[in-house]
């Protein structure tokens, strides 16, 4: 069980790495291009990349999963996967390619048409960085993941920023996608220095399909729903607002998913060696809630708290319109941790079939929520996503209960001391701001400090499970150094 812990603390380290590199680095790209461009630009981006998004789950089509689970694998399995994800990735492109002008014509943006063209090649790319990184997930090597996830958002945002400084506008945006990808595959395939072999075994690719099946359906809602919203804010609305929505996403997510996406990596390989101990599961998922909740809490309301004076400070007016929506998005990010994880206890027990029925009955909810919201306006859609969010809480903690027996109550009482500890800081900080009469730079400076030092110290009061396994493990690392 200790190698098991150091195998999890090990990827979560490398994962956190590339978090800190590449997710702060993509931060700060955004932010950087967000002042030379205009909403509308995020805004075109937006409506094609559920497009793209979608194609990536049908490509994966659940094959790294099932590899990553399996207790060996084969060359030949290895090679029948590339070759099935090529193919299938082919296939799509062409189908994308063939509708980019219906596309751009219910949209109404005629430049949509090359722009779907051109990202498409993203389909093909990212096809050939599938099993590799499965290849380096099973043996633990989140290291070289970081390192092209890094090398990847750097050179992209590098020359995105050069192209919008030269006015190349929302093609930045594509450039910096489709580089990213490209970099990214190319060290992934260096790093694994794996080359497929020239074979395709169908009982491998039935036994990868049996299991990814029903994952990939999941998967294709949970995109075409994750997105749906700025669909439906692009067609009914405007490409400035979905610009403004898109971009409050965009932040939200950089925090909440990102931070829950580097334990859930790190911890899938490790976890699925316990999928038939339940009992040791269920210890380990309550420790990976109680360390991701200490650590997403505070980042998602202290954002809430001071998303204007940020927005005043780094954005121009064009922007203003984002914030109310990025602190709505707050809560949702607050809570995506337990869904996402979730979902994570399904997955290394091998119940793909569970999680569609799961998302089919999630969706039905939050889609009756996105039609009954529209009347109202931007605003009501994204109140309507955060009750979504709420709500959903209860179908996604069921099965969990009813496999490692870890259900909503015990999940709630996880959560409840750092959110707890988190509101109480964020209020402080919130309140700090508003009777600050010096600079914003100091006083957004300020009210971080002053939240972050609460949020300790409550953390520390309320006991929080996260706040002292963090304690005891460097308190135990400085004890054993000093002997």
């Amino acid at each position: 069980m200790a190698s098991l812990n150091q195998k999890i603390a090990v990827g979560t380290l490398w994962n956190f790495l590339e978090l800190f590199l590449s997710k702060s680095a993509t931060t700060l790209f955004t932010i950087f291009l967000a002042t030379l461009l205009a909403p509308k630009d995020f805004g075109l981006i937006a409506i094609i990349a559920v497009v793209f998004e979608l194609s990536g789950v049908l490509v994966n089509a659940g094959f790294t999963q099932a590899l990553i689970r399996s207790r060996t694998v084969s060359d030949k399995e290895l090679s029948t996967a590339f070759w099935g994800n090529l193919g299938i990735a082919a296939v799509i492109y062409l189908v994308v390619f063939l509708f980019s002008g219906q596309i751009a014509s219910f949209f109404g943006e005629s430049i949509l048409e090359l722009m779907v063209k051109v990202l498409g090649i993203g389909i093909l790319v990212n096809s050939f960085r599938i099993v590799q990184t499965a290849i380096l997930s099973r043996q633990m090597d989140f290291r070289s993941q970081m390192v092209a996830a890094t090398v990847g958002t750097i050179i992209s945002g590098l020359v995105a920023i050069v192209m919008a400084y030269n006015g190349f506008g929302v093609w930045s945006l594509v450039a910096q996608m489709l580089i990213s990808q490209v970099v990214a595959t190319g060290i992934l395939w260096f790093s694994t220095r794996w080359i497929p072999l020239w074979t395709f075994d169908t009982v491998a690719f039935r036994y990868l399909f049996d299991f990814g099946k029903f994952l990939v359906i999941a998967n294709v809602l949970n995109v075409a729903f994750k997105n749906s919203y700025a669909l439906v804010i692009a067609k009914l609305f405007s490409p400035e607002l979905t610009g403004l929505y898109y971009f409050a996403t965009k932040l939200s997510n950089l925090a909440a998913q990102q931070l829950t996406g580097a334990l859930q990596k790190s911890s899938f390989p490790a976890l699925a060696t316990l999928q038939d101990d339940d009992d040791q599961l269920r210890k380990k998922y309550r420790q990976i809630i109680q360390l991701t909740m200490f650590v997403v809490a505070p980042v998602m309301l202290m954002l809430m708290a001071l998303a204007e004076p940020v927005f005043e400070l780094l954005f121009d007016d064009r922007w203003k319109g984002a914030v109310t929506f990025t602190q709505l998005l707050c809560v949702v990010g607050l809570l995506y941790p337990v869904h996402s994880l979730n979902i994570n206890v399904l997955m290394v027990k091998g119940r793909s079939d569970l999680n569609l029925k799961l998302n089919l009955i999630k969706k039905g909810i939050q889609i009756s929520l996105l039609v009954a919201s529209i009347p109202f306006g931007v605003l009501g859609i994204v109140i309507g996503q955060v009750i979504g969010s709420i709500v959903a809480l209860l179908p996604n903690s069921y099965y969990t209960a009813q496999l490692i027996h870890y259900g909503f109550r015990a999940q709630l009482m996880d959560v409840m001391k750092p959110v707890a500890a988190a509101a109480i800081g964020s209020l402080i900080a919130y309140w700090a701001v508003q009777i600050g009469n010096i600079s914003l730079v100091i006083t957004i400076l300020f009210a971080g400090a002053v939240n972050v030092l609460v949020y300790l110290m409550f953390s520390w009061l309320f006991r929080a499970e996260g706040a002292r396994m963090i304690w005891f493990k460097v308190w135990g690392r400085f004890k054993k150094t000093m002997e």
